[in-house]
């Protein structure tokens, strides 16, 4: 079997779904993608038997065929080759790929093992790709990592009548943000989707992004999560589990309102971040009226400090936080100006935009320095 193909149109989709194959996987066949031509169309699939990820586009003319090649050889070979037509020649348990004068013969194997479940999905909600890929941005970076508590390692997804809310948390820090739109739901649907999941999400949703029209299709069972654009199908397992109530987390009042330009904060809590300890990150917050003072030392006995101004209603309060989480938190919002609500040295802060926009807020819980 020989095929003739303009190595662009497989090396976009192939940069999007490798990165589900596992290479050092006891099952070789993971490490492989399906490769298949069927009435016409070709499809390429990547599994890990936890997420799927396939690309199927319309290119006629070419024989019914299938079989699987080694998912990252294959996509590196395609991107290093100085030619814009490859021809690949599939033989019995090999592939010969041949670009200009470059020539590669790569080992296969047979697309029978391969796990694919060919079924069809109804996805029965739609959102703006744009939204989606706010969403998950303004929370991610607060799911838990190989965490015992395995619901954490996930972001949990709520889909109501009027809204969309994402949550993540690693018991230290949480992040919730929403966006309105209505969904045809008789009752909230909620699911925790895997942390690889929303890394592939990520990728899938970057590349569709100069569209900000575009939308993406989605459904949700009890054990699956599968999302649909054009001609992309990311479908992956639920983590089971019970994720915790998101809204108890928030107080129902702070008495003390901090109130402090972002990039001002970002930039003095990276230059504490050169004399923290590198195990804690932590830093000092002592806020007074007009001015928070910000210090950070580490075993060495080594000490940074700094003042930055700001607008703060209420007692004077000095509390410990790991700055790398509120550094994540000023990324993530899109105002100039932070609101921190405070209470006790030992109770957690809750931050939010400025604007009053309740649609992100995060909460960070203090340390001991």
């Amino acid at each position: 079997m020989i095929i003739e193909i303009n190595k662009n149109q497989l090396i976009e989709p192939l940069k999007n779904i490798t990165g589900v194959s596992e290479q050092k996987q006891a099952m070789p066949i993971l490490g492989n993608l399906l490769f298949r031509v069927q009435s016409g169309v070709l499809l390429l699939v990547a599994s890990d038997l936890e997420v799927e990820f396939s690309y199927s586009a319309e290119i006629p003319g070419l024989e019914d065929f299938e079989t699987t090649v080694p998912s990252r050889k294959f996509f590196d070979i395609l991107k290093s080759l100085d030619a814009e037509q490859v021809k690949l020649e599939f033989l019995e348990n090999k592939v010969v790929i041949r670009g200009g004068k470059s020539k590669f013969t790569v080992s296969t194997l047979p697309a029978d093992n391969f796990p694919y479940k060919n079924k069809e999905t109804s996805h029965s909600h739609k959102v703006s790709v744009t939204m989606l890929e706010k969403l998950i941005a303004a929370t991610a970076f607060s799911m838990g990592y190989q965490d015992a508590r395995h619901f954490l390692n996930g972001l949990f997804f709520e889909i109501g009548g009027e809204r969309i809310t994402a949550v993540a948390t690693d018991g230290h820090r949480l992040a919730m943000a929403a966006i309105d739109q209505k969904n045809e739901v008789s009752e909230p649907a909620t699911c925790i989707i895997p942390r690889k999941c929303i890394v592939e999400l990520k990728k899938i949703l970057a590349t569709f992004n100069d569209n900000k029209e575009k939308l993406a299709e989605f459904s949700v069972s009890n054990k699956e999560f599968s999302l649909k654009i054009e001609g992309y199908t990311l479908t992956s397992k639920l983590i089971e589990g019970n994720y915790p109530d998101y809204k108890k987390v928030f107080p129902e009042s702070l008495p003390n309102t901090l109130t402090v330009d972002k990039q001002n904060l970002k930039l003095a809590l990276q230059r504490m971040s050169i004399l923290s300890s590198e195990q804690y990150k932590g830093v000092k917050l002592n806020v007074d009226k007009a001015e928070l003072r910000l210090s950070a030392t580490n075993p060495m006995q080594e000490q940074g400090e700094d003042i930055i101004p700001c607008q703060y209603t209420g007692d004077q309060i000095e509390v410990g936080f790991n700055l790398s989480y509120i550094i994540e938190v000023i990324d993530a919002i899109k105002s100039e100006e932070l609101k921190i609500m405070l209470n006790t040295a030992d109770s957690g802060c809750l931050i939010s935009s400025e604007k009053n926009e309740a649609n992100s807020k995060y909460i960070i819980m203090p340390m001991r320095i």
